[in-house]
């Protein structure tokens, strides 16, 4: 594991009574994330909320970032690590550390909510160990970013209801630590932990929880190339879990002569799904069809090469 330094303070002693303990840890895995960090700790840092909780981020930037953010937000917890860190070691690391029973992640690229804090803990109080809620679209002035939301997070759109789910997005998810005790912690990988985490906690039985109120607004890439890079990167993440799991799309890798179908497959899942919980979406999603599909044809690539990288390792024997 990358070595660390750690600076603390007070969790959130500006918003609770800083003589209470921490009933929920906000962690925030964070790398080289310009002027959102301060955007985002500015959303969280202002909960209407009366529960006591604290806020960890976990950063593995180059440049050791401490000293100028701890003078910003002076009651948040920065822990630096000195190498890279993958969003889910980050996220592992701030876990064990957090004082509060449970742990609610979010990334630097969102804006929170005012009552995101609250929702997320009602949500636990009717008896779910794992919940999380919507994201919302952050970048709506650009094509590109857009695009990428509408193709990204369209199953956690806010105007989706409340119910139970097989997986939820880590910028927007919260977990009993016994959850953790029983289940593990999420894996060192580039893409993908957060599903991977989820399977892990279904296959234990417990359920999954989406809830439309807690939201997160999340800041989209907004560069055509960054944009199609990530969604080359998704979908060797998803060839590899779909390797090891029976998500949707795992007869893919059975039958990798249908890979090239991926487009339509998922084209469809999409628009019939936005159709569904919001029109204007699904009025969005046409127009900005030209580029989802460039970025659907990019993730089947990745997923071909995830494909194909497993079959020489012998994952697929």
């Amino acid at each position: 594991m990358a070595k660390q330094q750690t600076q603390t303070t007070p969790a959130n002693a500006a918003h609770s009574n800083a003589r209470e303990a921490p009933k929920l840890s906000v962690v925030i895995p964070s790398y080289n994330p310009g002027e959102d960090i301060k955007r985002c700790l500015s959303s969280v840092l202002a909960q209407q909320t009366r529960l006591a909780y604290e806020v960890i981020v976990v950063d593995s930037s180059e440049k050791d970032f401490t000293a100028e953010w701890q003078k910003a937000f002076p009651s948040v917890r920065f822990i630096h690590l000195t190498t890279r860190a993958f969003p889910g070691t980050a996220r592992n690391l701030g876990a064990r550390e957090a004082a509060g029973e449970y742990v609610t992640f979010t990334d630097t690229d969102c804006m929170i909510d005012a009552h995101w804090v609250e929702e997320i803990w009602q949500a636990h109080q009717r008896g779910y160990q794992v919940v999380g809620g919507s994201v919302d679209n952050g970048t709506p002035d650009s094509y590109v970013g857009t695009a990428e939301y509408l193709l990204e997070f369209n199953e956690m759109n806010p105007w989706m209801p409340g119910r139970e789910v097989q997986a939820l997005p880590s910028c927007n998810l919260s977990i009993h630590k016994k959850v953790f005790a029983k289940c593990g912690y999420l894996e060192d990988a580039e893409k993908g932990s957060d599903t991977l985490f989820c399977v892990k906690v279904t296959s234990h039985g417990f359920k999954i929880y989406f809830t439309p109120k807690a939201r997160v607004t999340h800041r989209n890439r907004r560069v055509r190339e960054k944009y199609l890079n990530n969604q080359k990167a998704l979908g060797r993440g998803s060839a590899g879990i779909r390797m090891k799991t029976k998500r949707p799309g795992a007869f893919l890798t059975k039958f990798p002569f249908l890979i090239p179908l991926i487009p339509a497959l998922r084209s469809l899942a999409i628009g019939k799904r936005l159709l569904r919980s919001r029109l204007g979406l699904f009025g969005k999603f046409c127009w900005h069809y030209p580029l989802i599909f460039a970025g659907l044809w990019s993730y089947t690539s990745g997923f071909w090469e995830g494909y194909k990288k497993a079959k020489m390792n012998g994952v697929l024997e």
